[in-house]
């Protein structure tokens, strides 16, 4: 089962206009004013892994996880440096059930793009993930193309909102939560290091932020209601694939 994500109308036209580009034709929109759509709503929503869905228009936001409350959001919203960029399922520091989690909200489908995303891993996750043949393949073979037994488990920019369990019990299953997202454009950059660093993720107020929206339902039914941990934004790089 995969929860879905809600996203407002603005978010819907983005992701529509740059689904079918790949990597070169969608940065270049940035090369004219015009239509550049990094600032837009839902730019770096990271659409492969998310099951998204525009919100109702009638739709019932009972909690709202704002920067207006800057104290109460940084202490239930974070963007933890060492779950962040590619994670594989084997990771020494994961929290528990995080497989189970990150599968339901933000599945990962891999894909050729993932080729050598083993030799970009998370700095604090990394180990030696066990590499094996295709079937028929020659083993003594030294072309012979070498696959992850692990699975990789994210990417992206994993959000985790912890300790809102408590606060579903009075809502009908059908209100939604309003989740803020910052935008740090060095880590979502089109850079490999900001991805791969140790520096913090960076809320900034003034800066630029997306929403998504989660039924309450969802979280209930969710492998911890009170860890949500959504790989939920992208790096402009996410499709260009890893270069070793």
């Amino acid at each position: 089962m995969q929860a879905t994500i809600f996203v407002n109308q603005d978010a819907m036209r983005t992701l529509e206009t740059i689904r079918s580009l790949d990597y070169y034709d969608r940065v270049s929109l940035s090369d004219d004013s015009a239509t550049d759509l990094t600032a837009a709503s839902g730019y770096f929503l990271n659409a492969t892994a998310l099951r998204i869905a525009a919100l109702p228009s009638l739709a019932k936001v009972a909690i709202s996880l704002s920067p207006s409350r800057s104290d109460s959001y940084r202490q239930t919203v974070t963007a933890p440096e060492e779950l962040r960029g590619v994670v594989y399922a084997g990771a020494p520091a994961l929290p528990p059930q995080y497989s189970n989690i990150i599968r339901y909200w933000s599945p990962l489908t891999v894909s050729a793009l993932h080729h050598n995303a083993v030799y970009y891993q998370n700095l604090h996750q990394a180990y030696l993930v066990r590499l094996a043949v295709a079937d028929g393949e020659d083993p003594a073979d030294p072309y012979v193309e070498h696959m992850p037994v692990d699975e990789l488990l994210t990417d992206g920019i994993v959000f985790c909102i912890t300790g809102i369990a408590a606060q579903l019990e009075d809502c009908d299953p059908h209100d939604f939560v309003e989740v803020y997202l910052p935008i740090d454009p060095v880590i979502l950059g089109i850079e490999h290091d900001g991805l791969r660093s140790s520096d913090e993720y960076r809320f900034n107020t003034a800066g630029q932020w997306d929403r998504i929206y989660l039924r309450v339902a969802d979280i209930v039914a969710s492998p911890d209601p009170n860890l949500v941990a959504i790989s939920a934004l992208r790096s402009e790089f996410c499709d260009y694939g890893f270069v070793y």
